[in-house]
């Protein structure tokens, strides 16, 4: 019996160490770390990004149990998705030796295909769109001092004297500038029907401030003041520039720092913030300087500056149109390299922060800049001049070759929606809601400037 008993546990040793064998391989397809992505449905398609998996040489991707596409991006897009149907979306990283990593999955739903609408709107005083809140309920622009609202649930326009709207949250909060007791300006937020300054009595004497950004939920700011000179009449204007944040719920302003200079710190404005307190701007200076800081104690950093053995720059990224999409993940401007003998060359640009990439537009919007863009990296851009018959054109960053559409075709091509009739040449578009689906544009007019939103949601797909 104890001879019986030793060959058993022999037998399960042995069985045992098989069983280790079969597993081994397992655990080096572990090896490599198990990539993070976001994967986000736009109509009938489907946008996959991911962080760099450190030991990579290519990515497969799939979705359900399709046969995996091989890849060396860390984007990838699946067209042409059947609506109304979830998918599971499946990423392994594989490294040289040909072991990888574990599958990382999620599921995206497809929606119920809509057909998209356009909407307009005149404003008596011939005010222009300048933003649109991350959830799409709300349009703010300005004109001469005089400022208004869209509710893009009800349509209503609603005129807001002394103000200048720069920005607004999801709830409908504006921030910006009021004129009631200042002719030249004061950092103020239009909550509710009332215009609130901000108290900087004890930070400066200026008269001049605005705020430019805010959160989604509206209670954290970031604008500048101008500390200038009495006496003169430029007033070092590109040395007095003081950014700083608002915490609303504190009651608390913060001057933001700055970074490591080459020249010196120029006039720093913010203009943009994400819901985690990341703020672009710009830097006024020798050269125009995208800058960002990761939260409003931080320093700020240069994303994009180059210069030569002798500081003089090379290429330079910003203006005081940089903006950040809703995630953080991009800055979108202008890129300016700078020619032996002089002068600057100008080009569309935008910038991700993820994967410190600065991309560039030549073709037909060279010279201009982009002026929107989604989290999914669709830019659109514009000509200069902005207001003289130029038209908007669409480039999705996932396109290797880049392509430049004008925004009508691209509404066509894309999304089944004829616009010709409805917006002419010259359209320029303005923002966009976090998920792409409410796209803000202007365009001038006999009747003076037009708001539009192309809403990708409009309307439910009728039943055949």
């Amino acid at each position: 019996m104890k001879n019986i008993f030793t060959l058993f546990a022999a037998g399960i040793i042995a069985l045992m160490a098989i069983g280790c064998d079969k597993t081994e391989p397992a655990e080096q397809q572990g090896s490599l770390k198990t990539p993070e992505f976001s994967a986000n449905a736009n109509d009938n398609s489907i946008t996959v990004s991911w962080t760099v998996v450190e030991g990579a040489a290519y990515y497969e991707i799939w979705l359900n149990n399709d046969e995996p596409t091989k890849t060396d991006k860390i984007v990838h897009r699946f067209d042409s998705l059947k609506w109304n149907t979830e998918y599971t979306v499946n990423l392994k990283a594989v490294g040289t030796d040909g072991s990888g990593s574990k599958v990382a999955s999620q599921k995206v739903a497809i929606a119920a295909r809509k057909v998209p609408v356009y909407r307009e709107w005149y404003p008596q005083n011939g005010s222009a769109a300048t933003a649109i809140s991350d959830n799409g309920r709300y349009v703010v622009g300005s004109f001469d001092r005089q400022g208004m609202i869209i509710n893009l649930e009800t349509d209503e326009l609603t005129m807001i004297e002394n103000f200048d709207c720069m920005d607004v949250a999801d709830d409908g909060v504006i921030v910006g500038a009021t004129y009631e007791d200042s002719q030249s300006g004061e950092a103020a937020m239009y909550i509710q029907g009332k215009s609130i300054k901000l108290d900087l009595s004890e930070l400066t004497k200026s008269d001049m401030s605005s705020l430019q950004a805010v959160t989604p939920d509206g209670l954290f700011a970031v604008g500048w003041w101008w500390e200038y000179d009495v006496e003169s009449y430029y007033g070092k204007m590109y040395d007095t520039i003081v950014p700083f944040a608002y915490d609303v719920l504190k009651d608390r302003i913060t001057v933001l720092e700055a970074g490591e200079t080459l020249y010196g710190v120029g006039g720093v404005s913010p203009y943009g913030v994400t819901a985690d307190h990341r703020i672009v701007g710009c830097e006024q200076g020798y050269a125009m300087m995208a800058v960002v800081w990761e939260d409003e104690y931080s320093k700020f950093t240069y994303p994009v500056f180059e210069y030569d053995s002798e500081y003089r720059p090379t290429l330079s990224f910003g203006d005081t149109q940089v903006r950040m999409t809703p995630n953080g993940k991009y800055i979108y401007s202008v890129a300016k390299t700078y020619p032996e003998g002089g002068g600057e060359v100008a080009q569309p640009a935008c910038y991700n922060l993820e994967t410190n990439e600065l991309t560039t537009f030549e073709g037909t919007c060279f010279n201009g800049s982009v002026t929107a863009m989604t989290n999914d990296g669709i830019a659109f851009l514009n000509d200069v001049p902005f207001y003289s018959g130029t038209t908007s054109y669409v480039v999705d960053l996932s396109d290797p070759e880049l392509k430049q559409v004008p925004i009508i075709d691209w509404m066509i091509d894309e999304h089944g929606f004829n616009v010709y009739d409805y917006i002419p040449e010259g359209v320029i578009t303005i923002g966009a809601s976090a998920d792409g689906r409410k796209i803000l544009g202007i365009t001038n007019t006999e009747m003076g400037w037009l708001t539009y939103v192309l809403d990708l949601d409009g309307e439910p797909m009728p039943e055949k």
